[in-house]
């Protein structure tokens, strides 16, 4: 893989930093890899295209390929690289990629803003981790500590907008409607970010078994100038760890010198986070954990991560939200879904409060998800490359 002909472009709404990918080891056809920031941004000079913020997005693609290097016409952070080979490793220790490509740099050395003051920098998508997250940090910091989380990061291309055909703009937009009242409640500035990194070659469930954890670092890179503490919220707790593209092994192996990488809340059990944030109405109003598109809605209300939501809420004594509708899920959507896969470490914490409710047999239908999972049936590697 060659990465090259770096460039931005910047106007008074948004900065792109862009370059083009090529391979060399497999038949597809170059593409450019954009990255842009909007709504002013965090101050990063026009003129300066980020070699950080490719390589941390390209590498893991390169390595589920095969292909047998990177190299990148930049200089990324020496931290960078001895952190994706270190990532690698623990894929590696997960089953695959095994093939670690090399990292070759070239180029004029530019590692500027490294001045000013450090900053608390967060991607917020709206769903519980994240949202819990920033719960969390306005408890641990004052406002004048250098963790205190004064920007979030909003990003287009990952679950919303990942198919070139389908850019889902509106989807966007009412996600980041929902946001913005949160935004002004607790002080903090929405940064819209835009990628189209997932339109890049994958195979299937790569995204979420080794990549996304790298690809949030690279659109973090993208849009930080200067130092800065960035968060990204843990989707697992570590009494259930799962072997995922963001893991708390592995996140902060995406730093640089410049931007540390905080893999945050992994010590909290998801059921934990929905019971805390139950006393947040503006949290509720905005929560948006659906993977697909609903409309004009923010959730569905039936897809397994919302009925998932809906009995949490109920079980942390949310009887309805704005964002969900009812919590109380008829068992036969619950009946309706095919394997759950590592989700049903959720399930667990859920089976006491919802039994005490008298929901014995919903309860049933949760265990036998679980009792799939743990016997082996829900969790499978992802399709990922080895060595032959």
């Amino acid at each position: 893989m060659i990465i090259r002909d770096f460039g931005s472009v910047a106007n008074s709404e948004a900065r792109v930093i862009f370059a083009t990918v090529g391979w060399e080891d497999c038949g597809y056809p170059e593409q450019e890899l954009i990255f842009e920031t909007r709504d002013g941004g965090l101050d990063h000079p026009a003129g300066e295209p980020c070699a950080d913020a490719f390589l941390s997005a390209c590498f893991p693609l390169a390595a589920v390929h095969g292909e047998a290097r990177v190299r990148i016409e930049g200089q990324p952070c020496p931290m960078l690289v001895e952190g994706l080979y270190t990532a690698h490793a623990w894929w590696k220790s997960w089953g695959g990629p095994s093939r670690l490509p090399s990292i070759e740099t070239s180029g004029r050395l530019v590692r500027s803003g490294f001045t000013g003051y450090q900053r608390g920098v967060a991607f917020l998508s709206g769903g519980v981790d994240s949202l819990h997250m920033l719960m969390r940090n306005r408890r641990l910091y004052r406002p004048q500590d250098p963790a205190y989380i004064r920007d979030a990061l909003f990003i287009h291309g990952f679950d919303i907008g990942k198919r070139a055909r389908d850019p889902e703009d509106e989807r966007f937009r009412t996600a980041l409607r929902h946001l913005e009242p949160l935004a002004a409640e607790t002080g903090l500035r929405l940064i819209s970010c835009r990628t189209n990194l997932r339109h890049l070659p994958s195979k299937p469930d790569f995204w979420y078994y080794r990549h996304n954890g790298p690809a949030l670092a690279a659109v973090g890179h993208a849009a930080i100038f200067g130092t800065a503490f960035l968060f990204i919220a843990a989707s697992h707790d570590i009494a259930n760890p799962v072997p995922i593209g963001s893991h708390p092994a592995v996140d902060g192996l995406f730093s640089s010198q410049r931007v540390t990488v905080i893999h945050d809340g992994a010590r909290h059990a998801r059921f934990q986070k929905v019971r805390e944030l139950a006393s947040w109405p503006t949290a509720l109003a905005a929560l948006r954990v659906c993977p697909s598109n609903p409309g004009n809605e923010l959730n569905c209300g039936v897809c397994e991560k919302c009925l998932r939501t809906r009995l949490e809420l109920l079980a942390a004594g949310v009887e309805e939200t704005a964002a969900l509708g009812p919590s109380l899920t008829p068992i036969e959507l619950w009946n309706n879904l095919g394997p759950v896969g590592d989700r049903a470490v959720t399930y667990e914490d859920l089976l006491a409060p919802l039994r005490a409710r008298g929901l014995t047999a919903l309860c049933g239908v949760l265990e036998k998800k679980i009792k799939a999972y743990r016997g082996g049936y829900g969790y499978r590697n992802p399709d990922l490359a080895q060595d032959t």
